[in-house]
């Protein structure tokens, strides 16, 4: 079972951090286009930006799991910062989720390119952060 759990955590990092990495790709791209292209383009970051949430979802579950059965709930220092960092990515991640499903139904103005922009920088520093940390705390 740990096996299995520590298959699907990496799995899920490494979906949550390939969507990063491939969402400022296509926002610097986003900046060139125009129009219906655009709006196809800002429409699949969202679809992206579900399945990182999802993928960040999957992470906590198999995250707690792991440390309740074998890390005895130790929570040394570098764990602690790991799991402040992961907590500021699963805020932003959670954010933009929710703005950009409001701005789908209409309810409010999509998020600006520059708050998106912020917000995928912090969440790349936060799993930067969250990695570093976890192979300190965990080996």
């Amino acid at each position: 079972m740990e096996i299995l759990l520590k298959i699907i955590h990496f799995l899920s990092l490494a979906v949550g951090i390939g969507i990063g990495v491939s969402n400022m790709v296509i926002g610097v791209r986003l900046r060139r286009v125009q129009g219906e292209t655009a709006q196809f383009v800002r429409a699949t970051q969202g679809v992206l930006g579900q399945v990182a949430l999802g993928a960040i979802i999957l992470l906590w579950l198999t995250g707690i799991a792991m440390w309740v059965g074998w890390y005895q709930m130790r929570a040394d220092s570098a764990f602690l910062i790991k799991i402040v960092a992961v907590i500021i990515l699963t805020a932003v991640s959670v954010d933009l989720n929710i703005r950009g499903a409001r701005a789908r139904r209409g309810q409010a103005t999509p998020p600006s390119p520059a708050f998106v922009r912020r917000a995928g920088m912090i969440s790349g520093l936060m799993s930067v952060i969250a990695v570093i940390f976890a192979v300190i705390a965990f080996g």
